[in-house]
């Protein structure tokens, strides 16, 4: 999809080709302990509608899920045995469209269960982000395999959600491909006691890797566009008159996806005292694959 490259950085490249590249790494010593420095440089492809000179929460939360999965080969965790369950994201502040470095720390070790984290951080050596991931050891249980979800159909049968991408422009939402489907009526599944449900899912894929020369995985293809779930029901809040940031994202996944595509089905829910949530679906082609829940500050455009 076409760059928009009107939010130019100084340290963003002109014609990016990835969200990230890996500039260093090396080693730091503090005390009696040591580990590893990555820095990154942001390229404009990260850039947020939301501000001038910061990026879009997708991004970050990728490279998040990068440094994770780093972390847990650099610990010896192999792929052949186990992967992470679960990914939580804080967003502790703006993130800037700049040099980032990125450290990873082994907060639970264990052969069966392992906790691992990384922060990311700006020049100045605020934090940004920082996230965790609950790595488990995995075994054979496919007979008593099951997944609870709504069926949303595939996204081919959908066609480009223009609806809700008019509203925002920037490197990221340009950089990524979105669908709209509409969902089959089944009354049984609306929840007709309090809010109707959302009458669309999306599917959303972005084909620029995380970090330039790395190979994407299932992690880090999916949180390249979570992020997005808060925004997926235009037709609730006008983007002119109200604004509904998250501050954190947490991804479960009861199965790895398969695929570029990523099917979230988002429902909003607002408070009445300026917070609010979204709980939200998450497929591959295949069926459901887990969920994602985020925190919500709401306010009206001043």
């Amino acid at each position: 999809m076409t760059q928009n490259t009107s939010r130019h950085n100084d340290n963003a490249q002109d014609s990016p080709e990835s969200y990230f590249t890996l500039d260093h790494v090396e080693t730091v010593t503090e005390g009696d302990n040591s580990t590893k420095e990555y820095r990154f440089t942001a390229t404009e492809l990260t850039a947020s509608p939301w501000g001038q000179g910061f990026q879009h929460g997708s991004p970050p939360a990728a490279l998040i899920a990068y440094l994770l999965e780093v972390g847990a080969h650099d610990a010896g965790l192999s792929t052949h045995d186990g992967r992470y369950a679960r990914m939580s994201v804080d967003l502790l502040g703006a993130v800037p469209l700049r040099t980032l470095f990125g450290r990873i720390t082994v907060i639970r070790p264990g052969r069966r269960i392992s906790l691992l984290e990384a922060v990311v951080s700006d020049a100045q050596g605020r934090q940004c982000i920082r996230g965790r991931g609950w790595w488990l050891t995995d075994r054979d249980t496919t007979e008593v395999e099951r997944s609870v979800a709504r069926r949303i159909p595939g996204p081919e049968q959908g066609t480009p959600a223009t609806q809700w991408l008019q509203h925002w422009s920037s490197g990221y939402i340009d950089s990524i491909d979105a669908i709209q489907v509409e969902l089959p009526d089944n009354s049984s599944q609306k929840h007709d006691d309090f809010a109707p449900g959302n009458a669309y899912a999306y599917w959303a894929r972005s084909s620029y890797p995380t970090v330039a020369g790395s190979p994407e995985t299932p992690w880090t293809q999916l949180m390249k566009v979570v992020d997005i779930a808060n925004g997926l029901n235009p037709e609730l809040l006008s983007v002119k008159e109200w604004t509904y940031m998250n501050v954190d994202m947490s991804v479960y996944l009861h199965r790895m996806p398969v695929g570029e595509w990523t099917g979230i089905l988002a429902e909003a829910n607002y408070g009445p005292d300026g917070i609010g949530t979204t709980v939200a679906r998450i497929y591959d082609t295949s069926g459901p694959i887990g969920s994602v829940n985020q925190a919500i500050m709401l306010a009206p455009v001043s």
